[in-house]
């Protein structure tokens, strides 16, 4: 099974914010820190509704429903509602393009 792909232009993701995408049928969000980039599953587990426009500071993503945090590296719960964490996937740069490994 493949589970990689491109998912975005670099450039279409702000420097410290996000963008929703879906890769391989799969609604991930990008996240970009500087130099860096990081793939949750776009879906806050406590209610499954989507993470995408939250508030990003620093690492942390808040949902824009109820609150819950979570960290944008490794998709942790840090906050309540959400008692588990979100899915988290490889992400880097490559030639100017994201691409992402979703874990499965």
């Amino acid at each position: 099974m493949v589970n990689v792909a491109r998912a975005a232009p670099l450039n279409d993701i702000p420097n410290h914010g996000q963008l929703a995408v879906i890769v391989l049928d799969t609604p991930v969000l990008l996240f970009r820190h500087d130099d860096k980039v990081f793939a949750l599953d776009d879906v806050c587990t406590h209610t499954g509704d989507a993470l995408a426009g939250g508030e990003v500071d620093g690492f942390v993503v808040t949902c824009p429903w109820h609150g819950a945090q979570f960290d944008i590296r490794t998709g942790k719960n840090l906050r309540m509602p959400a008692l588990c964490p979100t899915g988290a996937h490889d992400a880097w740069v490559e030639n100017g393009d994201v691409f992402v490994r979703l874990k499965v």
